[in-house]
This record gives C-alpha cells, structure tokens and sequence, in this order.
C-alpha cells in the first residue's frame, strides 16, 4: 500500500441505454433520492443516485448494452488529485491528463485509472510522473483527443469498465445534504478477472473484490436487504 494516499469509493458506475429511466426504476426500488438526474453533456448522459455510496448511471457508446450493467467506480483521495495520479503511476498503474467538466454550476476534475479492470474506457494514459516535459507531452495528447472528429470516434466505443479517480471542486458535501440521506450500502462486489488490485491504496469500506468470475459491478447490497445484481 502506498504512503500518503488512501482512496475513498465514492460512486459505482453502471451503464444503460435509456439512463433517465434506469435512473427512475432504481430510486423506486431503492427509496433513494435522485441526486442529479439524467442530463445529456456532449457524448454521454448521466444522472446519480444519492446513497451512501453514490450510484452513477451513465448513457455512453454507440452501442448501449442490452441491459444495465456494472461498468465501474469511481474514487476519491484523501490528497489533490495529481499527488493520488502520481503515486498510483509509480505503483505500476497507468492513468489518464486531468479531464475537467462542469455542470449546474458545479466543477469537477477525473483521470482514468487503467490495469484494474478489463477493456477500459479508451482514454489516453501514462505512466510516467508528471514532472514539466510529461505534462507537456499530455496536454498536447489531450488537446489532440479533444479535436470533435476523434472525440466522437472515442466516445462511440466506451470500453467494458471504467475505473475513475475524481476531484470534486465544489461544496460537494452540502450538495449532497440538500438531496438527503440516501439508503446505506453495505456491499459492492466487483470481479476483477485477475487484475491486480493491491497497489491501490483503498480505505476499508463495503467494496468487495472478487478476481474470479464475471468481471465489473456485479452487485450492491443495501442495509435494508435489497440487492441489485448485473
């Protein structure tokens, strides 16, 4: 485990070709309250879920899955975004530049973290530290990846997984509150197939790694006793 850093989970992701629906059939289900609902931006749709692990429901690619499925998590660290970049870099893992967004007035910044589970999203990832000439070098790959054409090609194959490490800029917290509670989840089991997952300095919680079976989100227990399974 590395020193100085420890990664929270913060979101699961799931994926599903009608997002605002899903999104519906899940608080329904669950009795939580929608923290953020369904909006299109850009190449991809999300809205989320409030619980005590946020659950992410994301429309993206040019062929939506059959059915929902576990596409990943998402963390947060206990460091600035870089810092927790750099150190998973020299634990072996690759990630991606920082990617910022914005939405409803709140910022956020993420980089893909790849190595962890099979066929990431296809973001451009390093795993050199980022001193001045590799920052250079990833600000002119970002900056390439960003030209309309080849966003569109990127983002119309969104990969199996995805695992992702975010950096809220905004008063996260009181945005949550304002949305309420949300159930408690007590379990989220994810199939790693394999993939190494021990340089990934993670704070004891309800994640649940499995190296056999089926991999990605297969399933969230809620405190309540409800499951959902994908």
């Amino acid at each position: 485990m590395l020193r100085g850093v420890r990664l929270t989970l913060d979101h699961v992701i799931l994926r599903a070709a009608d997002p605002a629906a899903t999104l519906a059939d899940l608080a329904e289900r669950t009795g939580a309250p929608v923290l953020a609902p369904a909006l299109q931006a850009g190449a991809f749709t999300s809205g989320i879920l409030r619980a005590s692990v946020d659950i992410e429901v994301l429309g993206i690619g040019a062929e939506p899955p059959p059915d929902v499925v576990g596409h990943g998590l998402g963390f947060t660290a206990d460091v600035p975004l870089e810092q927790a970049s750099t150190h998973l870099r020299q634990a072996g893992l690759k990630t991606s530049p920082e990617a910022v967004a914005t939405a409803d007035g709140r910022m956020w910044a993420a980089v893909q973290v790849h190595g962890l589970l099979p066929d990431p999203f296809p973001a451009p990832t390093f795993r050199k530290s980022h001193n001045t000439k590799q920052r250079a070098t990833e600000l002119l790959t970002t900056a390439l990846t960003r030209f309309p054409p080849l966003t569109r090609a990127l983002t119309r194959r969104a990969g199996s997984s995805m695992v992702v490490l975010t950096e809220y800029r905004f008063d996260a917290a009181r945005w949550r509150a304002a949305a309420g509670e949300g159930p408690r989840v007590t379990a989220v089991e994810v199939g790693t197939a394999g993939h190494d997952w021990s340089q990934l300095p993670i704070a004891s919680g309800p994640l649940l790694l499995d190296p056999e079976g089926p991999p990605g989100v297969r399933r969230i227990t809620f405190e309540h006793g409800l499951e959902l399974h994908f």
